[in-house]
């Protein structure tokens, strides 16, 4: 059994997660069980002497009563059991061993606990008992299918294997900070003035009233309780303190760690995440300003935002702030999303690099075009240059998204080499958004998000190149080149260095600090050279390149000539 407390500022649950993995564990007339050729009447005495038992009678050879259950955590030892006893036949009666292959039981007409052990990798199994020989009755109840090689005490389940229990002491403490820690067989929360609170030993529902410590250096107000290490750890809004466990044998059984105090606090609750060894948060000097990125290590933060960052965390109001983490590959990224701004702020711990995560969304309605030798046509102001569409109802090599180029009032250039389709299409208009992402958790190895509006979840993957209704804008911005002078230089080539794929990129510069930009050109990723050539004079320079296909798109490095 493992407890969480899921709480908000003014109440909280004990959030407790059953061993057994089968659903409505007792009641096998309701899905997923799935009863064939065996007809189940409920109500029977079961082993407690209580009346959850079920008696199933076979109506043909070979009667079963199954649930599927799919398997995501790897290749472990499973247990199957379920209490069974014979009303009338003779026939051979099976339990699934946890593979889902059936065993032959011997079995007798007292309630008896059979169960069956194998080791099963991720897969779809189906569980349950089968009856042999028609007109064959037997009762069952109780069935659990957990991990281990021998059953522990039964854990009933309905429709989730989770109930939630809300705390109910008085004396758990009200208007508490974001943060739960569990430490030494204790839940730890923190309230608004900085005091931490303990549950009793194990019990995650008993609280006492004088089980507290409260803030020893400074007196800001608390805004998240964390561990890191063996330390209980209280972010304020001007300073970090860390406990550690005295085992006081009154009060709390926290100490605290008074040379650990850092001098820094928390600008907003919804920053901190803990990414892997690190707790990250969006953090603000002792006297309210100066904010940054820090990483907490122990008793340590370290910076790990720039100045262009910091920058654009000065921009914000924090009224609207979110955050989230994400393991994909070999990529651990921290996420924080910006509200006010609409801006989502990523950092990938494995290159040590910041970007800008966005969306691409609808703009407007559909409007009819057409295309002629790799020129659209469409209604007059409609499109115009670098707006990002997307197009249906051509061919393979037209149909998707583009970048505007060549631009008059009423046309412009597809970006592809294969102009194969001449006729009508349909366009649509988008725009790059903010990232909607709101929170992420890991399961069975996979990376979901949550969306910030509609609540759906998403599988944040590596292999996938587009999201769920538009391509993912891929846009590079390098720094401005001038070679170290500001005299006047002249550029023939720039060439893309990465992986050759079937796709094409979409290449412009700037000569004025972003202020104007040239117009996008092609560049063909498949080809042996990817590069544009007749590239003019200039001082200084920036490249900015978009990727909009649907391709795994990887790039090492841009050189020029």
């Amino acid at each position: 059994m493992t407890q969480l407390i899921i709480k908000s500022k003014t109440a909280a649950w004990v959030l407790s997660q059953s061993s057994n993995l089968l659903l409505q564990s007792t009641d096998f007339d309701t899905t997923p069980w799935v009863a064939t050729t065996a007809t189940l009447t409920g109500g029977q005495t079961d082993p407690t002497l209580g009346t959850d038992a079920f008696n199933v009678l076979a109506t043909a050879n070979n009667a079963t009563v199954l649930q599927p259950i799919t398997l995501t955590d790897g290749n472990n030892n499973r247990v199957f059991s379920i209490y069974i006893k014979r009303i009338t036949g003779t026939g051979a009666i099976s339990i699934t061993s946890p593979d889902g292959s059936f065993v032959v039981t011997a079995i007798t007409g007292t309630w008896t606990r059979y169960n069956a052990t194998a080791a099963v990798g991720d897969s779809t199994v189906s569980i349950g008992v089968k009856l042999a020989v028609n007109t064959d009755e037997i009762a069952i109840y109780a069935a659990q299918y957990e991990n281990g090689i021998t059953p522990t005490t039964y854990s009933g389940t309905t429709s989730t294997p989770y109930t939630t229990t809300q705390i109910v002491d008085a004396d758990y403490p009200a208007n508490t900070c974001r943060g739960v820690v569990f430490l030494d067989g204790r839940f730890f929360v923190m309230n608004r003035i900085g005091e931490i609170y303990q549950s009793a030993l194990e019990d995650a529902l008993t609280w006492a009233a004088l089980d507290f410590i409260s803030s020893q250096i400074d007196s800001s107000d608390g805004v998240y309780l964390t561990k890191m290490n063996n330390y209980v750890v209280a972010i304020k809004q001007r300073g970090i303190e860390f406990f550690y466990d005295a085992a006081n044998p009154t009060g709390s059984i926290l100490s605290p760690v008074s040379n650990a105090y850092l001098e820094m606090g928390c600008a907003s609750e919804n920053s901190v995440q803990t990414v892997g060894s690190y707790v990250v948060f969006l953090a603000q000097t002792s006297d309210g300003f100066g904010r940054s990125i820090q990483a907490l290590s122990g008793t340590t933060a370290v910076p790990i935002s720039t100045p262009n960052v910091e920058k654009i965390l000065d921009q914000d109001d924090l009224a609207a702030v979110s955050s989230w983490t994400a393991k994909v590959g070999s990529h651990l990224l921290y996420g924080l999303t910006l509200g006010t701004i609409e801006n989502t702020l990523v950092f990938d711990f494995s290159t040590k690099q910041w970007s800008i995560f966005t969306s691409l969304v609808i703009s407007g309605s559909t409007f009819a075009g057409s295309i002629l030798s790799g020129v659209l046509t469409f209604p007059s102001g409609e499109i115009v240059e670098d707006d990002i569409f997307q197009i249906t109802g051509g061919s393979a090599s037209v149909n998707g998204f583009h970048v505007a180029t060549n631009c008059t009032d009423t046309t412009c250039r597809l970006q592809t080499t294969v102009t194969d389709y001449d006729g009508p299409v349909t366009i649509q208009l988008y725009t790059e958004g903010v990232f909607p992402v709101v929170a992420s958790t890991r399961s069975g190895g996979r990376q979901y998000m949550q969306d910030a509006t509609s609540g759906a979840l998403y599988e944040f993957s590596q292999t996938a190149y587009t999201d769920t209704s538009a391509a993912i804008a891929a846009r590079i911005r390098t720094p401005k080149l001038d070679g170290g002078d500001a005299r006047r230089k002249t550029m023939g080539s720039a060439e893309v260095i990465g992986d050759k794929i079937d796709s094409v990129l979409s290449l412009r510069y700037t000569d004025d600090d972003y202020q104007t930009y040239s117009t996008f050109r092609p560049v063909q990723l498949g080809v042996e050279r990817s590069r544009v050539r007749r590239l003019g004079d200039y001082s200084r320079r920036s490249f900015e390149l978009l990727h909009l296909k649907n391709y795994l798109f990887r790039v090492e490095a841009l050189e020029v000539n």
